[in-house]
């Protein structure tokens, strides 16, 4: 059963390591082969605290189809940069949107640790024991 993008998944895909400087066009232009739903306001910028771009973006695609292709965008280049591309839905799409920017609620305190760059093998309990002590 496929779920429309009304309340249900959506066809969503994130984009990680995008240049700071990139526009939406760009962003359009690097998923020249997809249906971006809506066009330019389908794709959705996340910004840091500071209101400075994350390198990080939601594109809402038309369908399923869509997804899978955007999918094969993965690891290619936009400038000097690879892209990273992954499948996301809404729920984390509106959840990211309305956490993060310079509108956001202040998360300072809390109580999550965004980690970053953990190896791809690691474990939960090695998670926990690097924490252990604090």
């Amino acid at each position: 059963m496929m779920l429309s993008t009304e309340g249900g998944e959506g066809f969503v895909v994130k984009d990680r390591d995008l240049p700071w400087s990139c526009s939406a066009d760009e962003v359009q232009r690097f998923f020249s082969e997809c249906k971006i739903q809506n066009g330019a306001s389908g794709i959705r910028f996340i910004y840091t605290r500071e209101g400075r771009p994350s390198g990080e973006a939601f594109v809402e695609l038309e369908s399923e189809d869509e997804v899978k292709l955007a999918l094969k965008k993965d690891r290619e280049t936009m400038g000097h940069r690879y892209v990273e591309v992954f499948k996301s839905n809404n729920v984390e799409m509106d959840w990211v949107l309305k956490h993060t920017g310079p509108n956001s609620p202040d998360t300072a305190n809390d109580g999550f640790v965004r980690l970053r760059g953990l190896p791809f093998g690691c474990s939960k309990e090695e998670i926990v024991q690097f924490f252990s002590g604090m």
